[in-house]
Order: C-alpha cells, then structure tokens, then sequence
C-alpha cells in the first residue's frame, strides 16, 4: 500500500521532469521556426540565385571578350596604319624610281614628237634659251601622281588622328572598367537537390518535435495521474494499491530517461536548425556578392556600350579612310606597272621603227626593179608596133582596124598614202637595268 505522503515524494521528479519536457518542447519549436523560416528563405532565394549564377557567368565572359576585343582592335588598328604606311612607302618609292627611269630615258627629236616648243623655252626676258631635253617623262601626268600621292597621305594622317582618338577614348574606357567593384562571390552549391537536402533536414527536425511533443505529453499524463491520485488520498484518507502504485513508480523511474531522449532530439534539433541557419546566411551572403557582381558587370556593360557607341562613327570613317587608301595604292602600283611598260614599250618602238624603214626600203627596190622592168617591156612593145607600121601599114585600110595605129598602154607603179619618213634611229642603252638592279624592281 502506498501512503499520501509516499505519492507526493514520488510527484516531485515527476513535475520536475515535465517542466523540463515543456522547456525542450518549447526550445525545440523555436528551432523549428527558425528552421523554417531559414528553409522559406533559401527556397525564395534558391532560382533567384541560379539566374544570377548563370547570367554573371556568360555576362563576365562577354565582357572580358569585349574588353579583350578592345585592346586588340585598338592594336589592330594602329598595326593597320603601320602596315598601311609601310605599303604607302613602298609604293611610292617604286613610283618615284620607275618615273627617275623614265627622266633618264632622252627621246630622239627627229623621230618622235616633243611636248616642248620647237624653238625652245622662253626665258624672261622674251629670248629663247636651249631646247629642253625631250624624255619620257615628258609624256606622263606629274600632277595625276601628285594628286594621288597627296591623296593617300591625307588619309594616312586622318587615320592616325582617329586612332589616336579612339585610343584615348579606350585607355579611359579600361581605367573605368578597371574601377568598377566586381566581388568575386564565394563558390558554394546551389543546386535543387541542396535546397531538398535541407527540407529533408527540416522533415527530421519536425518528426523529432512531434515525437518528443507525444512524450511530453505521456509524462503530462503520468503527472496528472499522480495529481488524481493524491486527491482521492487527500479526500477519502485512504492508501493507494499496490499495482496502481508500481504502475504510478515505473512510469516515474522512466522519466528521466524520456527527458534524456528528449534533451537529444533538442541537440539534433538544434544542430540541424543551425546547420539550416548557416546554410540561409551562406546563401543570402552568396545572394548578396552576387548581386553586387550581376550591377558590377552591369556598368562595365554600359561603359562599353558608351564607348562603342562614341566611336561608331570614327570606325565608318576609318573604313572609309582605309577603302581610300587601298584604291590609291591599287592605282600607284598600276602606275609603275604602266610607267614600266612604257619604258619596255620604247625600247620596242625604236626596234619597229628599224624594221619598217628596212621594209619600206625593200618594197621601194621592189619597186624601182618593177619600173624598170614595165619601161623595158613598154619599149619593146613600141618598137614592135612600130616596125608593123612600118611593114604592113601602107596595105591596110584605115578603117579595117583603126586602133592598129594606137600606142601600147603603159603601166605606172606608184606609192599610194601618205609616205613615211624615217630618220636615222640609233639604238642606244638605257640605265633601265642598272635602277630596276639598285631598286629591287622587275620588268613586268
């Protein structure tokens, strides 16, 4: 039999642990709550993240390809003016050559025609001076050249100056992109199956709580038990049965155990809640570099856009420039390509010279053997009418035959056009091969 005092000692632990199961119910909701509310905040954050994740990616890689790209076409383009004045240099040094070949080439004057008054040139006051040696240049257009040659240096000096001007505008460009805060983010998961990593760490915190909730309330149970039983004591004065009493000390021998499992499932709780808790500040500290990243990479964008957009009309114009310069060059190199086969062409021309003057003298002997040959038989023919006359004539009437008394027809060769005149032509040598050898230039 159990006594009331015996039931009230064996309250005491009782109510002592079912205060302590209230605590850690009440510690482990707080866990809970703060577990969910970090999970609603890693799920509101987790595509949020994904889209900045994946748009800082292929943003930061465009805009280092871009600003790589700016770099390299402004080196591209002062590489191009290189290049290009070199080719100008060239073209023109091949230029000046070919034309100093064609001032050393003296044109004979009896052959050919000479820009130069026949008198030769006045002088200032009214006489005239030597006539001007009449060479091959004096057959070319010097001011065609110098338009040409003034044409390519202009545009060589307007590409320079757009170079130079975009240049300045690209250097301030980099020194502004080089300014700009781009944080590098910490590189953490955040992929779906983390984000249900953790929802699985919340399911376990919230089977823990309701487990520990159901003991909580078992040992509140136990403890009201005690509370009826030591009232029916207190009212009717009696004593409590044996086997109500071993069920009433083996429930309370249980409790601090139950309180032991309980304050574990706290600590797993707890530890799980933490680790939640880490993991939101993990992923709103990610979030926010991020985002800081996302409006880096953002005004590096409008930065390059500015620049882009404050030299689109210099790159027309320096296309422009270039297409110029090309053609000019194109037209210098068809120039010495052309002054060269004027030179060759010369040279031909004084050689077919010689050989029609040979040729005209060949069909005047020609000639000349044919003449003497048409007189010889023209004489003969006479001679033979005449002594036909002489015999037969007397007997014939006149009317029979009356073009018996006519003379033979004579044959006349004669030059039809205009006859050619053709002076003495000495063939002579030129420096052609000695400038072509000093200047590194071909015959074409």
């Amino acid at each position: 039999m159990a006594s009331l005092e015996t039931l009230t000692r064996l309250s005491e632990p009782s109510i002592q642990g079912a205060q302590r199961a209230r605590e850690i119910i009440k510690n482990a909701g707080e866990s809970l709550e703060q577990s969910k509310r970090d999970y609603r905040a890693i799920c509101d954050m987790h595509p949020k993240l994904a889209f900045l994740l994946s748009e800082n990616q292929s943003q930061t890689q465009v805009c280092r390809r871009l600003e790589s790209n700016l770099k390299r076409q402004l080196n591209d383009l002062e590489t191009m003016n290189a290049t290009k004045s070199q080719q100008a240099a060239e073209a023109q040094r091949e230029l000046a050559m070919v034309i100093e070949l064609l001032r050393s080439r003296e044109v004979v004057d009896k052959e050919f025609r000479s820009p130069h008054p026949a008198g030769g040139n006045a002088n200032e006051d009214g006489s005239t001076g030597e006539p001007k040696k009449h060479t091959l240049y004096d057959h070319i257009d010097q001011d065609a050249v110098d338009v040409l040659e003034k044409t390519i240096a202009e545009c060589l000096e307007q590409m320079g100056h757009l170079v130079e001007v975009d240049g300045r505008i690209c250097a301030e460009a980099l020194e502004d992109i080089a300014k700009v805060d781009v944080p590098a983010a910490e590189d953490i998961s955040v992929t779906w199956e983390g984000v249900q990593a953790i929802g699985a760490l919340l399911s376990e915190s919230q089977v823990a709580v309701d487990e520990i909730t159901q003991d909580s309330q078992s040992m509140d149970h136990h403890c009201d038990q005690l509370r009826d039983s030591i009232r029916d004591l207190e009212a009717d004065g009696g004593v409590l049965s044996t086997e109500d009493y071993n069920v009433l000390l083996r429930d309370t021998n249980e409790i601090p155990a139950i309180v032991e499992d309980m304050n574990e499932a706290l600590l797993d709780i707890q530890r799980r809640s933490e680790e939640t808790h880490v993991r939101s500040l993990q992923y709103s500290a990610f979030y926010s570099d991020n985002q800081r990243q996302f409006d880096g990479i953002a005004q590096i964008s409008q930065i390059i856009d500015g620049y882009l957009n404050s030299t689109s009309s210099s790159q027309a114009r320096y296309s422009q420039l270039l297409e110029k310069v090309e053609q000019s060059l194109g037209d210098i190199w068809g120039l010495v390509s052309w002054y060269r086969g004027f030179h060759n062409a010369y040279d031909a021309l004084i050689g077919e010279v010689r050989r029609r003057r040979q040729a005209q003298k060949t069909m005047h002997a020609v000639v000349e053997d044919m003449r003497s040959r048409l007189d010889a038989v023209h004489m003969e023919e006479v001679r033979e009418r005449a002594a036909f006359v002489d015999r037969f004539g007397p007997f014939l009437p006149s009317d029979l035959c009356p073009f018996i008394q006519d003379p033979p027809v004579q044959f006349v060769v004669e030059e039809v056009g205009d006859a050619e005149r053709f002076a003495s032509v000495q063939s002579h040598e030129t420096r052609y091969s000695k400038l072509t050898a000093a200047s590194g230039m071909h015959e074409q």
